[in-house]
């Protein structure tokens, strides 16, 4: 059997306020958000939740998440890197990364990207006013 890694495919990327997993597969998501409205730049989030359903993923997948300033790609926060655990091609996994303290410079559209294996797998846009 080979030991080859397959990336995922995302159904669905959100960011929340947090996340409660029960037993029976539900999920609940608590404070979903698109966009944050800040007092004054450079702004501090001091935490959130991104979350992603993910299938079709096989052995132990690598992940990490991106936030970019849209207009320029300037990355602005990049998290260390984690496992997900796909043990066949049939499982859906559900990733959730809790950041702390990331700072945004200034208000704009950002990108919080997902990467599984080096590889873009879904982003979604958060918009800072």
């Amino acid at each position: 059997m080979s030991s080859a890694t397959i990336p995922p495919v995302a159904q669905a990327l959100y960011l929340c306020d947090g996340h409660l997993g029960f037993p029976g597969g539900m999920t609940d998501l608590m404070g979903l958000f698109n966009g944050i409205r800040a007092a004054g730049y450079p702004h501090v989030q001091q935490q959130f939740v991104v979350f992603a359903r993910l299938l079709q993923g096989l052995g132990q997948v690598p992940f990490d998440v991106d936030i970019r300033f849209a207009p320029t790609q300037q990355l602005i926060h990049a998290s260390n890197t984690h496992t997900l655990l796909f043990p066949d091609r049939d499982t859906v996994v559900e990733m959730a990364l809790t950041l702390k303290g990331v700072a945004f410079p200034q208000p704009g559209v950002y990108l919080v990207e997902l990467y599984c294996d080096a590889q873009w797998v879904a982003d979604t846009a958060v918009l800072l006013q």
